[in-house]
């Protein structure tokens, strides 16, 4: 492990020379909670919309639109079925 640099905050960046990767040793913000999570959901449910749920949970937009992401997409089966036959016409 080496340092590399700092972000644009100023904290200093490491890297690992094994596998190459870029980290922070001590970051700011851990893993969202499944209290916040299921906060997200109730208000997905009521329709709210993504940037009223950033302001209202401090989450930053990217990271509650990748959830919904992935949501939809652990969510949607993957088979559609047949298309709809066309009704024939005379």
């Amino acid at each position: 492990m080496v340092r590399n640099g700092a972000n644009a905050s100023g904290t200093p960046v490491f890297r690992c020379q094994a596998c190459r990767r870029r980290f922070v040793a001590a970051p700011k913000k851990g893993p969202v909670g499944a209290s916040d999570q299921a906060l997200v959901l109730r208000l997905l449910g009521e329709r709210v919309g993504i940037r009223a749920i950033a302001r209202i949970t401090g989450r930053s937009r990217s990271w509650i639109q990748g959830f919904v992401n992935a949501l939809y997409r652990d969510d949607t089966p993957r088979d559609p079925g047949p298309p709809p036959k066309s009704p024939v016409r005379s």
